[in-house]
């Protein structure tokens, strides 16, 4: 019997294999898919992703491999535009990093196995029964069945719900965003600035460029197709991509690039204020429990982060050896209180400012306030919990006189 099972060897589930298997426990970290393997992802590193891979000791290593952007430009629907430095805060770099997923997912998966994590690939899992010495995961793998038995595990399987409502965790589908992505070589005009633009998507929703290094650059369109807007929205990202790059901006940009690869489009869960995140000798790390940020869509620091917490939650109850579902529960009440009130903001400030009404003038305003421009930013990166002293009738009154 192994202690922990890890399901999912994306950035969740191989930074929670890491923490487990450095303190010495016996994991087991599995994957659907042979690696290195691609994952359609807009492939930003946030501050806060950038703070838990340093704390991993692999910031040095991800460096040379991806493109550092020191500032983030928004544009709004009609074309103006707001620039503001990272914010660096509470000790977390000043600065983003853009490394393809390609490359990033793989170094966390082989950082784990060389602190003594066991890994599989090619099994897909589709059972997880727990009893009451422990936890059998089943599933299949080329030529034939899978099975293993631990004492926890940890899914960490990204926006995929199959496995999740098999156990009964999900009785519905989530709330999911939709976004969809393309490599560009050769771009003209790239800084070292992160580009986010409301202009030629529809709202709620936006467009972004991302840069890599070499003159490429990730490029995609989301979209938040429920609430009012789901009433008439497509739901289709390829046409909200193309509307995207059709822009006079992104024509510019890619007059003479080449095209790598199809454009990918994928899902994205962001129902983390209503999702169940663990279960009988079960937790649940990044989107599998709908940790991504509802105002922008970035969920890679929200899944390092989770498979952190829970590792350091796990080794207490070893510690104890007390896997009761009262300690487990105990999982749920620290992302409560470290994500909670940072993800309800973030959907506030989705649906008051992100619609054809109010996103011109607010980035306007936001241009002749550095306080609430500042305030912004560091909500959208999940820096700031709260509005503060700037409230949001506040906003709405100035915004309104102009």
């Amino acid at each position: 019997m192994h202690d922990v099972v890890v399901i999912g060897a994306g950035p969740g589930g191989s930074a929670a294999g890491y923490y487990l298997a450095k303190q010495g426990l016996d994991v087991l970290l599995l994957d659907k898919a042979g690696f290195p393997r691609d994952k359609t992802c807009g492939d930003g590193l946030t501050p806060r992703a950038l703070t838990v891979l340093e704390d991993m000791g692999l910031l040095n290593e991800l460096l040379p491999a991806g493109c550092r952007l020191n500032r983030v430009e928004i544009a709004s629907a009609a074309g103006q535009t707001v620039t503001a430095p990272f914010p660096g805060k509470n000790g977390r770099p000043g600065y983003t990093l853009i490394v393809p997923r390609l490359t990033l997912d793989d170094t966390l998966r082989r950082h784990a196995i060389t602190h003594g994590a066991q890994f599989q690939s090619q099994v897909r899992v589709i059972g997880v029964t727990a009893n009451g010495k422990g936890v059998e995961v089943t599933g299949k793998r080329p030529g034939g069945s899978f099975s293993a038995t631990a004492r926890v595990a940890i899914v960490a399987t990204g926006a995929s719900v199959p496995l999740l409502q098999q156990m009964g965790l999900l009785k519905k589908m989530p709330v999911a965003a939709l976004a969809a992505r393309a490599y560009f070589e050769e771009v003209k005009g790239l800084t070292d600035a992160m580009q986010l633009s409301f202009a030629g998507v529809p709202l709620p929703g936006y467009g972004w460029i991302f840069p890599l290094p070499h003159g490429a650059a990730n490029i995609g369109a989301g979209i938040f197709p429920w609430g009012w807007a789901g009433r008439w929205m497509s739901r289709n990202t390829r046409q909200a991509f193309d509307s995207f790059i059709q822009t006079p901006q992104l024509r510019e940009m890619l007059a003479g690039a080449r095209q790598v690869g199809p454009v990918k489009g994928y899902p994205l869960r962001m129902d983390f204020l209503t999702a169940p995140t663990y279960a009988e000798r079960t937790l649940l790390v990044g989107e599998a429990a709908g940790l991504v940020n509802p105002l922008t869509g970035e969920g890679i620091d929200y899944a390092l982060e989770s498979g952190k917490v829970a590792a350091e939650h796990l080794l207490r109850l070893f510690a104890a050896t007390d896997f009761s579902l009262p300690r487990l529960a105990d999982y749920d009440r620290l992302l409560r209180q470290r994500f909670q009130r940072l993800f309800r903001v973030c959907s506030l400030t989705r649906n008051l400012f992100v619609n054809p009404l109010l996103i011109n003038p607010m980035v306007r305003l936001a241009a002749r306030r550095p306080d609430l421009k500042m305030v912004l930013i560091r909500i959208a990166f999940g820096e700031q919990n709260t509005l503060e002293n700037i409230t949001v009738r506040r906003v709405l009154r100035r915004v309104f006189a102009g």
